[in-house]
């Protein structure tokens, strides 16, 4: 019966998927299977092939775009333009995408053996004569540009190797080498820009995210005076491995107490607050999230007011920074007038925001890092576009009158997403209120 109702589950999200309206379920009754997940990621690569990347490439002015990746050594943005059947980029694997111009499709060609589940045409080489048939198509193409995943400042566009860029360069000689430059801007556009699908499926993973963090911040896994902080991160570990999904870095658990000027590891106690940070990867998206908690004291309904306090300053620290960050500005621009402006309203501020998306910490601009509060070089001067998610990720460091004045970081972190109009909009909400631990 289990399989017969897959099946039709599977069969219906694929319809589905080509009419744009997928039905997510209620994450506390169901997580979708890989099988179910296939279609909807295949669908959005699909689209994003027809009507994402034609507009960078014209954006960018880049014509030809050469993306050489390999097994178990994948450039960072092959992952985006694979299927979830695909474990790795598969021996060599030469992906050319060209843009013809004049509204027309942009091709997509895998140059040797594999077309990845159909969404490339296969020029068919041997494994040894890769190059000769990259050159070979590119010359019948002649075009002005040529961009390779290469870049000084960001990451997700470095994805290729010395040895790979070499042989490149050997197979293209003299004239075609000499229209050769990097690709940066488009790997990062491409990286960044989702399509309204991709939002209505991250907001279902992100309630899938708040729903563990739920669970784990709950006395269905903490006992106070017995339970460790390392208990609940394993138990958030076990809980992502048993829904099937995946996770891109490892989760943590810690705590702010009374009398204590630090975060602490060990025994969860009454009176004490916690604190997570906590991602997951489902539909080959990845979360960033972080959220607080309060175990009461005997006799408490509620967590005490200078916490309480703590957390909402740490909420206006959120309001500021997307009051900054617009469209066409900066990450840069947004991070100075941002702690600027709660300087002013006499917050202690930390602000480090990252995009989000295909990676945890993804291609766009960052608002700021732990060690870099006077601005990020280079990247930070990117611009934001819309279509595009960011975790608002930051903290207030705040007095408790309860704790006699003590000083504690309220840390925060949510996923929000730029509209096409230029709004922000929380993926999944925000946390304004502390999960209660009886």
């Amino acid at each position: 019966m289990r399989s017969l109702c897959t099946l039709a589950l599977v069969t219906l999200l694929g319809a589905t998927a080509a009419a744009q309206t997928i039905q997510y379920p209620n994450p506390a009754e169901h997580v979708l299977t890989h099988r179910e997940q296939d279609p909807i990621v295949r669908g959005w690569i699909q689209k994003r092939f027809d009507t994402v990347l034609p507009m960078l490439m014209d954006r960018t002015g880049i014509d030809l775009w050469v993306i050489v990746s390999r097994e178990y050594n994948d450039d960072p943005v092959f992952r985006s333009m694979a299927p979830l059947t695909t474990y790795s980029s598969r021996r060599r694997t030469i992906l050319v995408f060209h843009n013809p111009g004049g509204g027309r499709p942009v091709e997509r060609v895998s140059i040797g053996r594999f077309n990845y589940d159909g969404l490339f045409t296969v020029v068919p080489t041997h494994n040894d004569a890769q190059y000769e048939g990259l050159r070979a198509f590119i010359e019948a193409r002649n075009p002005k540009v040529i961009g390779i995943n290469e870049s000084e400042a960001w990451n997700h566009a470095d994805g290729i190797t010395a040895n790979e860029k070499r042989r490149l360069m050997e197979a293209l000689g003299p004239d075609l080498g000499a229209r050769v430059r990097s690709a940066e801007a488009l790997a990062v556009g491409w990286l960044e820009h989702k399509l309204p699908e991709e939002l209505d499926g991250y907001r279902h993973i992100m309630q899938v995210a708040h729903m563990v963090i739920r669970e784990a911040f709950s006395n269905a896994v903490i006992t106070p005076g017995t339970t460790t902080t390392q208990d609940v991160v394993w138990w958030m570990r076990q809980r992502v491995v048993e829904m099937g999904l995946g996770k891109w870095f490892q989760p943590s658990v810690s705590i702010w107490r009374e009398g204590q000027t630090a975060t602490l590891q060990g025994v969860i106690e009454r009176g004490d607050m916690l604190h997570t940070d906590f991602g997951i990867v489902y539909l080959g998206l990845s979360t960033d999230t972080q959220h607080n908690a309060y175990v009461l004291k005997a006799g408490e309904t509620d967590a005490p007011q200078g916490l309480k306090d703590g957390l909402a300053a740490a909420n206006r620290l959120q309001d500021l920074t997307m009051m900054y960050a617009k469209v066409g500005r900066t990450g840069n621009q947004a991070l100075a007038d941002a702690l600027a402006h709660a300087k002013k309203e006499g917050l202690v501020p930390s602000i480090y925001c990252h995009p989000v998306g295909y990676h945890g910490h993804a291609a766009g601009p960052p608002i700021g890092m732990t060690d870099y509060q006077d601005g990020v070089p280079i990247r930070g001067d990117y611009p934001f576009y819309p279509n595009t998610w960011h975790s608002i990720e930051l903290n207030v460091t705040f007095p408790v009158k309860e704790w006699g004045g003590q000083p504690a970081r309220f840390a925060l972190e949510e996923d929000a997403a730029i509209l096409p109009d230029g709004t922000w909009d929380w993926v999944g909400g925000r946390q304004t209120e502390f999960y209660l631990i009886k």
